[in-house]
């Protein structure tokens, strides 16, 4: 990259004088189109507006983010092209461990205090360390991945040097992982790593393996990745999120314990750090890092209001009735950004009734939730807050209805062991909830082993029928999931015979309309009948 007078900058940095300096010294080398930002919020709205050649960002900028999460945030959102230059400014003297080991590291970083030469010599060394991807960065802004990631295996190949091949082999491997080519990103990962132990490829590993639903081998690469990096938070959230997945939120919370120690101003990972202390009901301990995280989240564009709805559902369990008021408002100014939407919302109201010893309106704010259960915004999430808060219920106040709300929210969202163990978690205060869950995942496992049976005996338009039926009545996922892939083998087939296609068409542009399309496994179904279709024509 030549910096001159076409070389567009975006710096940012909560000092002032600090910011106009370094634009001093871009424009001694000619650069004079430069942008400042003073927080990430700020920056984040310019990096979406607008593409720069070199980011030079701050590692501290005071509240919010730090310079690293904020370079996660806008990678993980598509804001920043993989061509932007980005070089991490910081006084922090083991940032180097911190770079070399994150997941999503900077192009390179400068210490200060730093002089005008020394800034533009590593901006220039950092370009030129760049310009060795640029092939594969330009088939990327086309939309080319299959042949970007071809380009990146012929540079790994071909590099003459250690550090090329690895920053080729990263990329590629991020870009194979990313684009469901899970096989062929293990087998580069741990080609790496027969030749050098680097914590990026561990954790490339560690992630696929816990996507595979192979915890214990996950774990045990994350493990070695926090001895080998003990800042990389990355893992220490990776392993978190797989404990979870195992219904251990005890262990959880003491992991991101210790992430949150590393970054304290990380408000996703204090929220995280939260709502594990209250999953593992320890909601008094929860306030705590939940409160820090609404204080220091609060205006940033990148939080939004889950965090406030768990110090919420915190404070009431824990008798910490104060500002409950406030909370509420405050949720409900920003319900459209809500995960679960009016029914989230519809539990805020009585857990804070339930709290303030209201549980007549507590019940009629449940009854109010439960009529969105069905809703396409209503996630697993805010159904567990729905149980956990019906389940309090007492006896002459609506606690006969909550099995009924246990049956339906199973019957959606019980797809396997993780969410039965959770969902039972919630109700257990109640057997009669219990009860009903159980009944309702029992149900859904003979609905599809009695498909499964239909297509063992060759029966498969009347398993899909049934998987379809099931799945529409129910929105299970994994009805449903298993009801695409019967529907397409029947619409392959007809289509090898050369038959027309059928109602199977139909029906599965039924099930796609409500299954989650930023699944995997979805996109690959809606590519498949999408293949179908033109054949057709």
């Amino acid at each position: 990259m030549a910096f001159d007078d076409n070389t567009s900058v975006l710096i940012v940095d909560d000092a002032h004088t600090m910011a106009q300096g370094i634009r001093s010294i871009l424009a001694l080398a000619g650069v004079t189109q430069s942008e400042t930002a003073s927080h990430a919020g700020e920056a984040q709205s310019r990096l979406r507006s607008r593409r720069y050649d070199v980011v030079l960002c701050d590692y501290n900028l005071g509240l919010g983010m730090n310079g690293q999460e904020l370079l996660e945030a806008v990678r993980r959102e598509g804001a920043l092209p993989l061509s932007t230059l980005w070089v991490m400014i910081t006084g922090e003297r083991n940032y180097g461990q911190v770079a070399s080991a994150a997941e999503m590291s900077p192009d390179d970083y400068v210490l200060k205090p730093f002089t005008a030469q020394q800034l533009l010599d590593r901006l220039d060394a950092a370009a030129q360390r760049k310009a060795f991807l640029s092939p594969a960065h330009r088939l990327l802004d086309k939309g080319k991945a299959e042949q970007a990631m071809a380009t990146l295996a012929d540079m790994a190949g071909q590099a003459d040097n250690r550090l090329r091949r690895l920053d080729a082999q990263r990329l590629l491997g991020e870009l194979l992982a990313r684009e469901g080519k899970q096989a062929a990103a293990l087998q580069l990962y741990r080609a790496v790593l027969e030749r050098d132990s680097q914590p990026w490829a561990k954790m490339g590993v560690a992630r696929i393996l816990a996507e595979q639903g192979d915890g214990g081998g996950s774990n045990a690469l994350l493990g070695q990745v926090i001895v080998e990096a003990p800042r990389y938070t990355e893992a220490y959230d990776l392993l978190a999120q797989n404990l979870v997945d195992d219904g251990d939120y005890a262990r959880a919370a003491g992991v991101l314990e210790k992430a949150v120690s590393l970054s304290p101003r990380n408000f996703n990972r204090l929220h995280h750090y939260g709502t594990a202390l209250l999953r593992s009901g320890d909601s008094t301990k929860a306030v705590e890092p939940l409160q820090r995280a609404v204080d220091i989240g609060r205006g940033n564009s990148f939080f939004g209001p889950d965090a406030m709805v768990d110090l919420l559902q915190a404070r009431c369990e824990s008798g910490q009735t104060q500002q409950l008021d406030r909370l509420q408002h405050d949720i409900a100014s920003r319900q459209a950004e809500l995960s679960g939407g009016p029914l989230t919302m519809a539990v805020c109201r009585a857990l804070t009734a339930l709290a303030q010893q209201r549980p007549q309106q507590a019940e009629i704010h449940l009854a109010e939730a439960a009529a969105w259960i069905r809703a396409p915004e209503t996630d697993f999430d805010s159904a567990l807050r729905l149980l956990s808060a019906a389940a309090k219920l007492p006896e002459e106040h609506g606690a006969g209805r909550a099995p009924d709300w246990a049956r339906s929210v199973a019957l959606r969202f019980a797809d396997g062991r993780h969410e039965l163990g959770s969902l039972l978690e919630v109700v257990a205060p109640q057997a009669a909830c219990g009860d009903a869950v159980r009944a309702a995942y029992a149900e859904l496992q003979e609905k599809s082993r009695a498909a499964l049976e239909e297509a063992n005996q060759g029966r498969l338009e009347a398993a899909a029928e049934m998987l379809h039926g099931e799945a529409m009545g129910t929105l299970n996922r994994r009805l449903g999931m298993y009801g695409c892939a019967m529907l397409l083998r029947i619409a392959e087939n007809r289509n090898e015979a050369g038959l027309p296609l059928g109602a199977e068409m139909q029906r599965l542009r039924e099930l796609l309309h409500w299954l989650p399309h930023s699944d995997e496994r979805v996109r690959g179904f809606v590519r498949r009948r999408q293949a179908l279709i033109r054949h057709e024509e």
